[in-house]
Formats: C-alpha cells, sequence, structure tokens
C-alpha cells in the first residue's frame, strides 16, 4: 500500500517536469516552420534528430497528429499513429490561446509563440 501511495504522490511531479519546452528557445525555428500554415494546430512534443534538424509531433485540428521533420524550413511531414510518452502535456503554439499562456521569446525579446496545455487551444 505505501508504494502505491508513493506513485500517486510522484504522478503530479513526474507530469509537471521539464521535458522538451525547457529546449523550446532552441528548438523554435522549427517548430515556426512546422507550424506555418497548419491553421489552429499546435507542437506537443519534439526532439532533435540530429544537431540540425528537429521533429516536431503537431495535434492538428480534429485530433489527427503528424511528424514535421525542420531546420530552417520543412523536409517532410507525416501522418504519426500513437501519442508518444509524455506528449501533450505542453503545447507550443504560434498565437496566445488563453490567458495562461507563456510568452516565449528569445534572447533580443522577440516573440517566438506560446507555451501552454493543449486544451488552450
Amino acid at each position: 500500500m505505501k508504494t502505491a501511495a508513493a506513485l500517486l504522490m510522484a504522478l503530479p511531479a513526474t507530469a509537471q517536469a521539464p521535458g522538451w519546452e525547457a529546449s523550446v528557445v532552441p528548438l523554435a525555428p522549427a517548430l515556426r516552420a512546422c507550424l506555418e500554415g497548419q491553421a489552429g494546430a499546435m507542437v506537443v512534443d519534439a526532439w532533435a534528430l540530429d544537431d540540425v534538424r528537429v521533429t516536431a509531433r503537431l495535434l492538428v485540428p480534429g485530433g489527427a497528429r503528424q511528424d514535421c521533420v525542420a531546420a530552417g524550413a520543412v523536409e517532410s511531414r507525416m501522418p504519426a499513429s500513437a501519442a508518444r510518452a509524455g506528449e501533450g502535456l505542453r503545447a507550443f503554439m504560434l498565437e496566445r490561446r488563453c490567458v495562461d499562456a507563456w510568452r516565449v521569446t528569445d534572447p533580443d525579446g522577440r516573440e517566438l509563440g506560446w507555451l501552454a496545455y493543449p486544451e488552450c487551444g
């Protein structure tokens, strides 16, 4: 019973632990490229493929998922099937969709987008 209680206590901390969004500023050019022209879409996960390319998991209106590979420009888009572990705890969007979204800026203060939770969109 103590083990189950400890696990339940750890779940909120795990859900709030930093994930891909901790690196959102360096990932932003690729995330922005993937979101351009995708009205209503949001990035719900992202990971580096190498020193230049990033895969962004997009959630598009209607609930479909798409994997977008980009550096400065989009290289490919492919439908994605199952959600990845931890996907959807946070979301990156080009526009502010709710009052508690966090503004993401570069070191010079230029707005790159907004971080929130997927239900925000």
